[in-house]
């Protein structure tokens, strides 16, 4: 068990710490949206998902174009994971909530 633990946190440690930061900032701002979009769910149920979506895609490429020097596209994939995480969760109990 411990090699399988020491195998994990080593992959783990191979991760640069910005990747995470851009995980969790995708994941904070799908959540965000979709809090905030919430209410136009009464027009169309898949609406708040396709808003936060829109706002972390949005904001990846924003960052990544106009403020850092030299884009990077993995920076831009990790945050979309981010969110990918949450808009599984909302997935799920859309469709069997």
């Amino acid at each position: 068990m411990k090699r399988i633990f020491d195998k994990i946190v080593g992959w783990m440690n191979k991760i640069g710490a910005d990747k995470y930061k851009h995980f969790a900032v995708g994941a904070v701002i799908a959540s965000a949206a979709l809090i905030v979009a919430v209410p136009l769910g009464a027009w169309w149920r898949w609406l708040p998902l396709l808003v936060s979506m829109i706002a972390v895609l949005t904001a990846a490429i924003l960052k990544e174009r106009k403020i850092d020097p030299k884009a990077d596209m993995q920076d831009i994939l990790w945050t979309l994971a981010g969110g990918g995480m949450v808009w599984l969760a909302i997935l799920a109990a859309i469709i069997f909530g």
